[in-house]
């Protein structure tokens, strides 16, 4: 992918979520309508933080998160600034690279501009999670 290099008048900044090294990684397929504008910013980066399941979906009731969304991945999304309606009306998916290992709750919850959902939560603590996230 090529590198994109543009000038900005400043704006929302993403912080690293992991604690401590990250443990491995792996390359989930995201599916682009299971997110909001809450997980994508407006320049159509996730945002890092975003907690996905094995099959790249958001985590929902009963979901193990597998993994934490790393950094900002850019997604394959026409719709700039993406809007709720168009990223659930996109049919597609992206591959986001997320890893392993202890997320600092406070950064996720910051950058992604709200708190963590229930169902994310008790992703976090379910047997073959991955990831874990600090108590506050």
């Amino acid at each position: 992918m090529p590198i994109a290099i543009s000038s900005v008048a400043g704006g929302l900044a993403h912080a690293p979520v992991f604690v401590g090294p990250i443990l491995g990684t792996d390359v989930v397929q995201c599916d682009i309508s299971d997110l909001t504008i809450n997980e994508v910013d407006q320049d159509g980066f996730i945002k890092p933080g975003v907690p996905l399941m094995k099959d790249g979906s958001v985590v929902g009731a009963s979901g193990i998160v597998w993994g934490v969304v790393i950094e900002p991945t850019k997604i394959i999304h026409a719709t700039m600034p993406p809007t709720n309606v168009s990223l659930a009306a996109d049919v597609g998916t992206s591959p986001v690279v997320v890893g392993f290992g202890l997320c600092n709750r406070d950064v996720m919850e910051d950058n992604l501009g709200r708190v963590l959902n229930a169902n994310e939560i008790a992703g976090f603590d379910l047997a073959g999670s991955n990831c874990r996230i600090t108590r506050t």
